[in-house]
């Protein structure tokens, strides 16, 4: 399990370590022992034989991994998590991709060592088109706006000047897209003004804060389009320079490919700054074309532009910014110049020269798209050579240290082997030691419970002296053993329980029993319970048709309302929802953040992961009921599963098509009372959107889905069948399992 990792300003990375494995500890307990261990962080447990000692003990098996945080500035309180990772494997055509790119780059790298090695290499024809540049110098062109697009929901305007002035709600984070329609020929490169104005919080150039008017751009990128051609083409950038850049923001880091950096201008502010960006090759033929030009602003806390205006510029970028001394230099013979201005003129050299110029951009590129096939990580965790001494922590504070322990399993449960090594794996074979009473115990327990709605012992997360006693000790005993001696396959247990009688019972509740047993203790019919958050989403899915099978691979991001990640702070990660298959994996894959979790697997009692839970409660509220008709995902939930209806029986009659469409979603036919109210739904419908085929339509025009019904279907049936479908699916029976 993955702890909470604190990294809020002021907070003690050791304090955060300790917490790190009190939660560890705490889990170890609650999932392999069944036990409350961490009453005994403070104090010896209360009610069952375990002590502070034996806490800590557990503790010291724990306590020799390495930080997990980092100070990146190396000064200040603020830390950044960090690991340790361990790199996965990449499919064979991104991992041949990815050696290709190595190969490229380390060629460039050492292609340009060799060029810096080599002094004067050009270096005359360099002073000679530096020398005419300078007579012939570039000039910057105010390119018109066309058009301004921004997704943070702002006001704006375009001054005379051509400058955009943003001003309204403040977003966290913001895209502006900037459109420009030219006929210049032969762009060198593109410059970005941030300006001030007196409607900007602070005069600006930033909007977030009027006493720091900071904006930091994450990644700016040019696209071109001529006239007559359907895509846009990306221009490539090099040689970022700025009038001023912030420490650890330098402008070159807008165009690095990486979205957490970008370039800011700290302690600057109420004043113009600007950005130029050359281009790897020149930029226009003269004819029409279309300038497309994205400002990712990705920081969040509102540190976005206020005002900006992009220019582009023509003739030979090297006269831009040659310092005084270097152009006096360059005017004279070479003969008639002194040691300092030969030295002035070789140090701006090796800074300037174009072919320099052309290999970091190259360099540049392909670090991009190296690191843009990345292999994904995972955390892990790993040992220090010099394990930590531990100490019982008086009343769990991690400055009050008690009396040093060692490595040591609970008194009162079977010893560890001393032959074992004082580690987690050795911990971790002490766990399955057939002669640890608890593991088997609690662990088949926890799968009874999965299967059954309930565990033979109810406490599942507690096998203590205040725990619930067994209903079936003898059975919970022979379970345990079988696990064991099956060679601890779950496979075997659950292949057992499903084909057990008591499991494969009706769960139709008898005459009479449900006074006797209404909580089915005793097992004398089927269990019947409503199934987990995300086995509610996955079996809308499949009833529907979209669930992928796809497995493996990072976190996915299906629907949700937007807004739910926002928050005030560093940082501040974004939720963009998958437009792919990736929209309808299981639930398992989706990503979890405990500040906000997805929101409907919270609707159907989804725990928020702070703290490892065993069992979750099972609710009822009209929440729940409000979800499955009306939550986006499940309304494109209930459109697919209307239009498989239709394609799967194109030639059938409604009775037909409702048959079908209670076999994918309730393994059944329909009642006849059932069949009648859904007809009555059905005529209703389809009278409407006959008259209104445009009202049908707007049911699937919903700018939050994904999938698109193929067109070949009648948009009244396919309207009608999706008000079918949402009945359906927000059934009770459909979220029951029984």
């Amino acid at each position: 399990r993955t702890p909470t990792c604190n990294v809020e300003a002021g907070v003690h990375p050791e304090e955060n370590r300790t917490n790190q494995i009190f939660d560890r500890v705490n889990t170890t307990g609650t999932v392999w022992l069944g036990a409350t261990l961490e009453c005994t962080q403070c104090h010896n447990h209360k009610y069952d034989p375990f002590t502070m000692k034996d806490y800590y003990g557990l503790f010291a098996f724990f306590n020799n991994t390495p930080l997990e945080v980092e100070n990146p500035s190396g000064k200040g309180v603020s830390f950044d998590f960090w690991g340790p990772k361990m790199e996965l494997p990449l499919p064979p055509e991104k991992a041949e991709t990815r050696a290709s790119l190595g190969q490229k780059l380390a060629a460039l790298e050492k292609e340009k060592d060799a060029f810096t090695s080599q002094k004067g290499n050009g270096m005359q024809e360099w002073e000679a088109a530096l020398l005419e540049a300078m007579e012939n110098p570039p000039e910057w062109n105010v390119l018109e706006v066309a058009s301004f697009e921004t997704n943070g929901g702002e006001t704006f305007r375009v001054l005379e000047d051509q400058s955009v002035l943003v001003t309204g709600r403040v977003p966290g984070t913001v895209n502006y897209i900037v459109e420009a329609r030219t006929s210049l020929k032969e762009i060198t490169g593109f410059r970005v003004e941030a300006l001030t104005h007196e409607e900007i919080p602070g005069k600006g150039p930033g909007r977030g804060d009027a006493a720091r008017p900071n904006f930091i751009l994450s990644e700016f990128e040019v696209r071109m389009q001529s006239k007559g051609t359907r895509k846009p083409k990306p221009i490539a950038l090099h040689s970022a320079r700025a009038d001023f850049s912030q420490t650890r923001w330098e402008v070159e880091k807008a165009i690095d490919g990486d979205r957490k950096t970008g370039w800011a201008i700290g302690q600057e502010f109420g004043k113009d700054h600007w950005a130029t960006f050359l281009t790897e090759d020149s930029v226009g033929e003269g004819d029409e074309m279309t300038l497309e030009f994205t400002l990712d602003q990705n920081y969040g806390r509102g540190r976005t532009l206020g005002r900006v205006r992009i220019s582009a510029l023509l003739g030979n970028p090297d006269a831009l910014g040659v310092p005084d001394d270097v152009a006096a230099a360059i005017a004279k013979a070479e003969e008639r110049r002194n040691r300092r201005e030969k030295k002035a003129i070789d140090e701006y050299y090796a800074e300037a020269n174009p072919e320099l110029r052309k290999l970091d951009a190259q360099i540049a590129e392909t670090s991009k798209k190296l690191k843009a096939v990345a292999p994904p990580t995972t955390l892990v965790m790993v040992e220090m050579e010099e394990p930590r001494e531990t100490h019982v922590l008086m009343r769990g504070n991690y400055l009050a240290k008690g009396e040093r322990v060692e490595p040591a399993t609970p008194a009162v449960l079977p010893p560890i082997d001393p032959a074992l090594p004082k580690n987690r794996l050795g911990l971790a074979q002490w766990l399955v030691d057939p002669a640890n009473p608890l593991v088997a115990r609690v662990t088949v327990n926890r799968w009874w419970a999965e299967l059954f709605g309930r565990g033979i012992v109810a406490t599942l997360e507690d096998f203590g002296t205040q725990s619930s006693p067994p209903t079936h000790p003898e059975l919970l005993d022979w379970l345990a053993v079988e696990f064991v001696e099956s060679g601890w396959s779950m496979k075997h247990i659950l292949k057992q329980l499903v084909m057990s009688q008591a499991y494969r019972q009706d769960s139709r509740v008898p005459a009479g029993l449900l006074e006797q047993d209404p909580e089915n203790r005793f097992y004398a019919r089927g269990p019947r319970f409503r199934m987990s958050a995300e086995m509610i989403r996955d079996n809308a899915l499949a009833a529907s048709g979209l669930l992928s099978t796809k497995m493996h691979g990072p976190p996915i991001m299906p629907y949700q309302p937007s807004g739910i990640w926002r928050q005030v702070g560093r940082n501040e990660p974004k939720w963009k929802a998958a437009e792919d298959e990736d929209r309808f994996r299981r639930g398992v894959y989706v990503i979890w953040r405990r500040a906000a979790p997805y929101p409907s697997f919270v609707n159907f009692d989804g725990p928020d992961r702070s703290a490892c839970v065993i069992s979750r409660p099972r609710t009822n509220t009209p929440l729940q009921a409000l979800t499955l008709l009306n939550d986006p995902a499940y309304a494109e939930m209930s459109l697919a599963l209307g239009a498989r209806v239709l394609e799967e029986t194109p030639h059938g009659k409604f009775a037909q098509r409702i048959d079908h469409a209670f076999r994918l979603v309730l393994a059944r036919p329909p009642g006849a009372q059932e069949r009648a109210h859904l007809a009555e739904v059905y005529r209703e419908r389809v009278r409407l959107f006959k008259d209104d085929t445009g009202a049908a339509k707007e049911l699937w025009s919903d700018p939050e889905f994904a999938y698109s019904p193929p067109e070949n279907l009648d948009a009244a049936e396919l309207g009608a069948w999706y008000y079918l479908a949402n009945i359906l699916l927000n059934l009770d029976e459909t979220i029951t399992k029984g």
